[in-house]
């Protein structure tokens, strides 16, 4: 009967001094590699929501329909992003002339815009949480802005400030008068 001893063959493979470092440094690069990702985490696109505030206007109101693609690890930022979009149809300001007005040509031009579009370039953290750099896409414009954020139970909340004027709608003859308020909750699920 022939000797079936599977271990010789590995054995002078481990005798050979470059061949364990290979070895070793295969095992270490799959372990970093498998580290090196970051969790993605499904976003609750019934609940999320974007609120906002026209200041001058002392208008109030909501956008919907919200998807993201959200690659989040806190403790390793560097790999972490956030891409996403909203739907300019579902803005509402419970007013429905008013609502129809902004989605016309003159305003957010909806038949040409359907979303608005924010994708991160630059997560880091705070004292208060989180700062995410990026650029956000209103009416075929992109402006960098920056949103402070918290991930806690499960859900995003941002705050940012934007301008009107920034993206062609409903520009007023002073910036600081296009100010608008944005409260962004993205639940994960």
């Amino acid at each position: 009967m022939e000797n079936l001893d599977l271990d010789l063959p590995y054995q002078d493979i481990f005798k050979n001094k470059n061949m364990k470092k290979q070895i070793l440094l295969i095992v270490s690069a799959l372990l970093i590699s498998t580290s090196i990702f970051c969790q993605s985490l499904k976003i609750n696109s019934e609940n999320a929501v974007v609120n906002f505030n026209f200041i001058s206007e002392k208008t109030v109101g909501t956008v919907t329909g919200i998807n993201a693609t959200i690659n989040f690890d806190a403790s390793n930022l560097s790999i972490s992003s956030i891409e996403g979009t909203a739907d300019v149809k579902t803005l509402s300001t419970k007013n429905k002339m008013r609502d129809n007005h902004l989605q016309q040509e003159d305003m957010f031009n909806v038949e040409e815009y359907p979303t608005m579009d924010f994708k991160s370039s630059l997560i880091s953290k705070t004292e208060k949480g989180f700062t995410m750099k990026g650029l956000l896409k209103i009416k075929g414009t992109e402006k960098e802005v920056e949103i402070n954020f918290t991930y806690s139970e499960k859900t995003f909340i941002g705050k940012t400030i934007i301008y009107s004027n920034d993206f062609d709608v409903f520009s007023r003859k002073k910036r600081e008068d296009s100010k608008v308020l944005i409260k962004m909750t993205i639940p994960i699920i």
